[in-house]
């Protein structure tokens, strides 16, 4: 049996009832059961990878690519013809296509008739290339679209999947996974594949009309460029794959090496630990480089090979003609026509290769992304209305574990009522912020119930009903480089921001003075992470954020403990402030230190 290089992936759908019946394999051979198998999986994931929509389109893509497998051989009978009535000087003889054309156009000299078939071709040629162009730009606004939709989905299927998933997976892995990988399917999985559909059209049609002129001509061809294909192919496929997946995990190292240090540059900077992180990244950096040139050389030497095989078959065509006692002569136009078929079947070859090759290399990107698609996100709910409390906020005998056997909160339950401030005080590690969590409906409890007014809140309408009512503002509040107004109004459209209430958080959380210091004013960039404001600054946003909501409760997350003393009791005071204007307001603040939490009515200890 031959090995599997030409089983290649065609998703061309056909619609029966709405079901979908694709061909998957072009080619010949199977070389063992196991990998049939590995193969038909390969192409179902790959299938059920694209979205229903671009589905309905693999029909008018895999038309584009045929109409460019048949506008390349008009093009090679542009070519083929030129040789010909330049070749052969009986052509008006031996050709009866072009006798009847110099007839039908009144011809009087072969000279004349050979010039105005090259301007033709020539014209043939341009308008060849004009069509191949736009064509392609069809099949790359298909690719594109297939990535954002693609990335779109992954992003929408993380951030459904809960707080806990985000917290348990390292952030760039994820970007990478939404950003790169979905990029890699459309154009290192699907462009690749229809690139070597198109390919494989063209040489095998070519191959057929060849064998009409002379059946020699496709003989020489299948046993020069066939050999040398499969070996080749069958030498890189595993390199390849295996490279391709060294090259991701690399990438996102990097991406990570680069992440932590702009994120930590105060500490590298003040530890000295610069010569330390810039050699981890140059480590990386050679690592990654070495693997990429691999894959560069690897997809270059295809050209190389098949180039050998050319002249592999233009030596055999003079040996083998010259032992059979053929004059040289004779072989002129042989060895013309096999020149030009080789002229298209070479970048054939070597870019069925190089795509097969492509192919493989970002074959790992079928699994990744169908094992993190296989997870089904959380159903959300994206209503605007609240949860009624007018009573308490109850946990019942909560329970919550990280997914092991270790209990953070074992069997705690605790009533808050409405317009209470209370805080929150503990040790590292007993729980406080995980607390949060569960108050906010952010995780679920692993036993017990967050319960409002006597209603449970065990859904995820009813989770986003209570978070209309919450507002929770961190010790490292997420601060978007944006105008401050639209950090405050966070979550509106800057056109739709109320600017009446827009004033109103801004005064209560006394944030005047720092407007009114700023030529921009709320329009006012704070830049990345708020870089551009200090910790006292951004922890009023946080609290102008919850005064624009217009939240019931407020949720503190240790929001002073970074702060210095003076800084920490002006927020404290601010805080205060807002419970001694509005009764009904519910305040929940988490600190390590008691004199923070004096202005509370009672502090629950963990």
């Amino acid at each position: 049996m031959l090995p599997n290089f030409f089983k290649l992936f065609l998703p061309c759908a056909v619609y029966p009832n709405k079901s979908f019946i694709f061909v998957l394999w072009l080619g010949v051979g199977v070389s063992a059961p196991a990998v049939e198998k590995s193969n038909m999986l390969s192409t179902r994931k790959i299938y059920r990878l694209v979205p229903s929509d671009k589905r309905r389109q693999l029909p008018l893509m895999l038309l584009t690519a045929l109409c460019s497998a048949v506008i390349d051989l008009v093009g090679i009978a542009a070519l083929v013809s030129v040789l010909l009535v330049v070749l052969d000087e009986n052509f008006l003889a031996n050709t009866p296509i072009f006798a009847a054309i110099y007839s039908t156009f009144g011809f009087t000299s072969e000279r004349a008739f050979i010039v105005a078939v090259c301007v033709a071709v020539l014209v043939l040629i341009a308008l060849k290339g004009v069509c191949s162009v736009a064509l392609g730009q069809v099949r790359g606004r298909f690719m594109m679209r297939l990535f954002a939709d693609l990335s779109q989905k992954m992003y929408d299927n993380y951030l459904s999947r809960g707080l806990l998933f985000v917290r348990s997976h390292h952030t760039t892995s994820l970007i990478n996974n939404v950003n790169a990988m979905c990029h890699r399917f459309a154009n290192g999985v699907i462009s690749p594949l229809l690139g070597i559909l198109t390919e494989v059209v063209v040489v095998v049609v070519l191959l057929v009309l060849l064998s009409l002129y002379n059946p020699w001509v496709v003989l020489l061809a299948v046993a020069v460029f066939l050999p040398v294909a499969l070996i080749y192919s069958r030498i890189i496929r595993k390199r390849m794959a295996e490279n391709g997946r060294e090259e991701n995990r690399l990438q996102v190292a990097q991406n990570k090496t680069m992440y932590e240090a702009l994120r930590g540059y105060a500490d590298i900077e003040i530890a000295g630990a610069k010569p330390y992180i810039t050699a981890r990244f140059a480590r990386g950096i050679e690592s990654l480089r070495h693997y990429s040139l691999r894959a560069m050389l690897m997809r270059a030497s295809s050209s190389h090979v098949i180039e050998f095989s050319l002249v592999l078959g233009v030596v055999a065509v003079i040996i083998l003609g010259l032992a059979a006692g053929q004059t040289v002569a004779s072989l002129k136009l042989f060895l013309g026509v096999f020149a030009v078929a080789a002229y298209r079947i070479v970048p054939s070859i070597s870019r069925i290769v190089g795509g097969w090759g492509e192919f493989k290399r970002n074959q790992f990107v079928v699994d990744l992304l169908s094992e993190e698609l296989s997870h089904k996100p959380e159903p959300t709910s994206q209503t605007t209305e609240k949860l009624p409390f007018e009573q308490t906020i109850e946990l019942d005998g909560v329970s919550f574990s990280y997914g092991d056997n270790n209990f953070v909160l074992n069997d705690l339950s605790l009533t808050i009522r409405k317009g209470e401030k209370v805080g929150i005080q503990g040790s590292s590690g007993r729980g406080k912020t995980t607390l949060f969590n569960l108050l906010a409906a952010l995780f679920k409890p692993t036993q017990g119930a967050l319960v409002v007014d006597g209603v449970r809140v065990d859904t995820p309408e009813l989770c986003r009903k209570w978070q209309n009512n919450i507002a929770y503002v961190s010790q490292d509040l997420f601060i978007p480089d944006v105008s401050i107004a639209e950090n405050i109004a966070f979550g509106v459209e800057r056109e739709q921001i109320d600017h009446a209430r827009l004033q109103r958080a801004i005064a209560s959380a006394r944030l005047e003075g720092l407007v009114e210091s700023l030529s921009e004013g709320v329009w006012t960039v704070t830049g990345e992470a708020g870089c551009r404001l200090s910790g006292g600054q951004r922890q009023r946003i946080g609290i102008a954020r919850a005064l624009y909501k217009e939240a019931s409760v407020l949720m503190f997350d240790e929001a002073t403990s970074s702060l210095d003393e003076a800084t920490e009791r002006e927020i404290v005071d601010a805080v205060a402030g807002l419970s001694a204007n509005d009764s009904n307001l519910t305040i929940l603040f988490i600190s390590h230190n008691p004199k923070t939490l004096s202005f509370c009515d009672r502090v629950v200890e963990l």
